[in-house]
């Protein structure tokens, strides 16, 4: 008889714990992973004012046959963002790192050819969101579209914000960004000055940081795509 009861108390606390998950379907409170089909996939990203379009290929960056989760996700947790010299549109992130060397992580994360990921950076959620998590689907068209034919084959995780940097989803939280970029602008001002031959003057100065200035406002607003996607 007592292992009758006890049975019966695991079969409750395992519905329990079973309803208490499926409550992402209702509210989107649960901070746990859960399954997500394909119909409330759709569903959420109906929410979001995506197209059915860009729902189908959202959806189809996604690796088929594998079961997609999701959780709610508190503003302040924090992911990696793989991109070239102009930040990523943060749509999509990571976990974890998606390797060790560009070319691991452009294979891994099945990366757009324009996206040289020689940069992960920390990013944070700026607010409270349903966050979806699949693994990377292979992208050869990406790799047809490579001057360098380099592989894409995937199979890395990718989490799937609330609009990346765009709609506000997510915000750097990396102390090293953007000094890459910085850096880039620098010996780029430098190689002005020495193909025209300007002097150090204020004149000068003042093309060239401007012209630095120009190139960071561009940098600071530029979108691309995919992880850089």
């Amino acid at each position: 008889m007592a292992d009758r009861s006890e049975y019966i108390r695991n079969n409750v606390e395992a519905s329990h714990q079973a309803t208490e998950a499926s409550r992402i379907r209702k509210s989107g409170l649960t901070d746990r992973k859960v399954k997500l089909n394909s119909k409330n996939f759709d569903k959420l990203m109906k929410q979001r004012g995506l197209s059915k379009q860009a729902r189908t290929d959202l959806k189809n960056s996604n690796l088929q046959g594998t079961k997609l989760q999701v959780r709610h996700a508190k503003a302040g947790e924090q992911f990696i963002t793989t991109h070239g010299t102009e930040r990523s549109s943060g749509v999509f992130v990571s976990e974890k790192s998606l390797g060790s060397t560009p070319r691991e992580r452009i294979n891994k994360g099945a990366l757009p050819h324009g996206n040289t990921a020689e940069f992960e950076t920390k990013v944070e959620l700026a607010r409270n969101q349903n966050v979806v998590y699949g693994k990377i689907a292979p992208q050869r068209k990406f790799s047809k579209m490579d001057p360098k034919q380099q592989p894409r084959n995937g199979g890395g995780e990718q989490v799937i914000t609330d609009g990346g940097y765009q709609s506000g989803a997510i915000r750097t939280n990396d102390t090293k960004y953007p000094v890459p970029v910085k850096q880039n602008i620098m010996q780029r001002a430098s190689e002005y000055k020495s193909q025209h031959g300007q002097k150090n003057t204020t004149g000068s100065n003042q093309k060239i940081n401007g012209s630095a200035r120009s190139q960071i406002s561009v940098h600071s607003n530029s979108k691309s795509k995919g992880q850089s996607r």
